[in-house]
């Protein structure tokens, strides 16, 4: 056996460096010279004297004041136009047209689709006829989606007959060409 190797074949281990051992001691510094003590200050002086408050006479009373009316209300001006009525055939379309593109899964959307439609005209004839009626965008908005219920089930219906002729027939094309 090398003088490197111990009985099992391992490398001797390196002379390992002596244990941590503490830091010398703080250096000692000089103390400090001592420091003059601040000059004496004078005593506070005495309190000052102020010289004794005048009697005025008697303040004049005024009256309480005046609760400020508020808003004066002149008669036949009203502060703010009074809103107008609501057509109910606007309200119907509206409605009717957003439950038509919310239950497009169901059969349910072409009357509502329908409803919306035909009410929307409806109210859009009386807004016109009658100024005093309020909800004409009402019935522009159930219009609208009225219109849209009832192309998305018409594109639904002609994909869906569409599909049937062209993948239900697709079953019997290998049955025909043997």
């Amino acid at each position: 056996m090398s003088d490197s190797t111990n009985q099992g074949d391992h490398p001797a281990l390196p002379p390992q460096a002596p244990p941590y051992s503490p830091p010398p001691a703080a250096a000692q510094y000089p103390a400090q010279p001592a420091q003059p003590p601040y000059p004496a200050q004078p005593p506070y002086p005495a309190a000052q004297q102020y010289p004794p408050q005048q009697q005025y006479p008697a303040q004049q009373q005024y009256p309480a004041a005046q609760p400020y009316p508020g808003t004066q209300q002149y008669p036949g001006v009203q502060p703010y136009a009074p809103s107008r009525p609501t057509s109910g055939l606007a309200v119907t379309s509206l409605i009717t047209g957003i439950a038509g593109i919310v239950l497009s899964w169901a059969f349910l959307p072409l009357l509502a689709s329908i409803a919306a439609v035909i009410t929307g005209h409806m109210a859009l004839k009386q807004t016109r006829t009658n100024p005093a009626l309020g909800g004409r965008g009402m019935a522009i908005a159930g219009l609208i989606l009225g219109y849209v219920g009832v192309a998305i089930l018409a594109l639904t219906l002609i994909f869906g007959i569409l599909s049937l002729f062209v993948i239900g027939s697709a079953g019997f094309v290998p049955f025909l060409l043997s």
